[in-house]
């Protein structure tokens, strides 16, 4: 009797530690469920700031760890619990608190995890501002490493570390090498995604195809492999080899894998045209694309394209602006949206700034007529006079400077507008905005690569103007670049928004640098919350659309983004409630 009451009291002690074993060990399977999560949103978006839905996955991971060290103080997993959780706070930015747990790790860990520490703490240092200290701890990490894969993530960290200090070089040597060592294919994907991506904007499109090729052998994300595809087409295209690019757009287009970007390849399409110079292909193309792809992002581009060439080669304003105003009908999530906005406005502003300038002709031509009437006609005169319409409020100068500035800056037609500048010159030598057009036509003549008369019109600014702001500015190299930056900088922008998103959207934060009270400030910061909007990276749209309403109140960019902050508000609420609702319904 007694053996058997022994027999079944070690049975259920056996049963109690097996239950407490299992408890810390599904906490601690929870806690890296989590976090592998987390990494797979955090590598398919692989864009510049977590994704909130990762955020929230490495905060329950937190929390999970911290279970296991609170509850289960002896268990196997609490160094392996601490390490976890220091990962996931430094990808929440608490890089104190991951710095203390690291550390530990560093005094009680094995071989193999004092390694990792190692490397976590070194990207936490280097995240504090602690930049060379970072690199030299990484460097001689890369060197006394023991597994692969810690060699393989320093690669990584140094090739970030290289890029933020502009050595894209380096950078590219440690992507390539890191590439090389990673096993894991998500992340091999990724690696491959930037080094193309970098390769490609150093202009190195060999390497950049090899890159591409290895996104779409590796890469778990559908719209990353789809991507590279595009960029692929893209390289073809600039090396050329339009053949090539033209095989493998058509045989994407019946391949229902590729159904998705359909669109795009059509526009890609139009690029080749382009490329080719088969100007009537691209027009009956985009009419194409439009009628087949209506209310999409695509057909909101072609609409944009459609407007772009009624602006440049067949100067039809009315004909543009019926395109442009369909950009947004069309999608007014598209990235073409406020700028066909602003080329809209811009024609409208032309249009009327010619009409007034017709208008003034008209009561010149009026007056002169008046004038020859015989002085003894006094009825005729009289009735003549009172026929005569009103003058619009602007001189003629500032209506010539008005169509030279859209002229070139809006509409890239630097000739006109040299015509229009040279004509405030000559005829108008009295006016205010003679030293105006002057200096405007620095900027014209610069941009139509014309040295010699960009020289002569600078030395008759500082010679006939030598008080004036614009001679100020001139001789000061320094306010030179700054005040022709801004314009030149965002029109670079929006011409590289279709062929090269990503440097698109440095250029347009380099405007915001430049000058961010400036007149085009908002419009780039909207482009940029746009395109972060598009891609799902909510934070980061939010971000940028609330520095327009705090910096640009009064702008239409600013109203359109107040009307997208609200919805994403709305979203990011329901994302909260969902997180709340999952952490009551959570177990041990």
């Amino acid at each position: 009797m007694f053996i058997i009451f022994k027999q079944k009291s070690t049975a259920f002690l056996i049963l109690i530690l097996c239950s407490l074993s299992c408890a810390y060990f599904n906490t601690f399977y929870n806690a890296k469920q989590y976090f592998d999560e987390a990494e797979k949103i955090r590598l398919e978006k692989d864009g510049e700031t977590i994704p909130i839905t990762a955020m929230d996955k490495y905060g329950k991971t937190i929390k999970k760890c911290q279970t296991v060290l609170d509850d289960h103080p002896d268990s196997r997993f609490v160094i392996d619990a601490t390490l976890l959780m220091s990962k996931a706070r430094y990808y929440r930015s608490d890089y104190d608190l991951a710095i203390s747990g690291l550390k530990t790790i560093q005094s009680i860990g094995s071989n193999q995890q004092k390694e990792e520490a190692t490397y976590w703490l070194a990207l936490c240092k280097w995240k504090k501002g602690s930049v060379q200290a970072g690199l030299n701890e990484l460097n001689e990490l890369l060197v006394n490493a023991t597994q692969k894969d810690i060699r393989a993530k320093c690669h990584l960290s140094l090739a970030e570390l290289a890029k933020e200090l502009k050595d894209q070089d380096l950078a590219l040597s440690h992507l390539q090498l890191g590439a090389k060592l990673t096993t894991e294919r998500a992340e091999k994907g990724v690696i491959y995604g930037r080094l193309a991506e970098m390769a490609f904007n150093k202009e190195d499109y060999e390497l950049a195809r090899e890159g591409y090729n290895n996104v779409i052998a590796h890469s778990l994300s559908k719209e990353n492999v789809e991507k590279a595809h595009l960029q692929i087409l893209k390289i073809l295209r600039v090396n050329n080899n339009y053949k090539a690019a033209q095989r493998k757009i058509k045989s994407m287009l019946v391949d229902d894998k590729f159904k998705r970007i359909s669109g795009n390849l059509e526009l890609e399409l139009v690029q080749l045209y382009r490329a080719q110079g088969e100007s009537e292909e691209i027009e009956l193309r985009l009419e194409s694309i439009v009628n087949d792809y209506q209310r999409t992002q695509v057909s909101a581009e072609a609409y944009y394209q459609l407007g772009q060439i009624y602006t440049s080669e067949k100067w039809n304003l009315d004909k543009a602006k019926e395109y442009y105003d369909n950009v947004s009908k069309e999608s007014s999530r598209s990235l073409f949206s406020p700028m066909a906005k602003s080329h809209s406005r811009s024609i409208t502003t032309y249009l009327k700034a010619q009409a007034d300038i017709d208008r003034h002709k008209n009561i010149l031509e009026a007056s002169e007529s008046i004038s020859q009437i015989d002085s003894k006609d006094s009825t005729e005169r009289e009735r003549k006079s009172v026929s005569i319409e009103k003058a619009p409020d602007r001189e003629l100068p500032e209506l010539y400077y008005q169509l030279a500035d859209l002229e070139a800056f809006s509409f890239n037609r630097y000739n006109e507008s040299e015509i229009f500048l040279n004509k405030i010159i000559k005829d108008y030598p009295e006016s205010e905005f003679r030293p105006k057009a002057m200096f405007a036509l620095i900027f014209v003549y610069e941009s139509l690569e014309d040295s010699i008369s960009t020289a002569k019109i600078k030395n008759d600014l500082l010679t006939i103007y030598p008080q004036s702001e614009y001679a100020a500015y001139i001789s000061d190299e320094e306010i030179d670049i700054e005040i022709k930056g801004q314009k030149k900088v965002f029109m670079q922008a929006e011409s590289q928004i279709t062929d090269n998103i990503d440097n698109a959207i440095k250029l347009y934060r380099s405007v915001l640098n430049i000058d961010p009270s400036g007149e085009y400030a908002a419009p780039a910061a909207y482009s940029i919350g746009y395109h972060y909007d598009q891609v799902a990276l909510i934070d980061s749209a939010v971000k940028y659309y609330h520095w327009l309403k705090d910096n640009h109140p009064t702008t239409e960019q600013s109203i359109e983004a107040d009307k997208r902050l609200n919805k994403l508000n709305l979203v990011l609420a329901t994302i909260k409630s969902d997180t709340t609702t999952d952490n009551s319904q959570e177990e041990n």
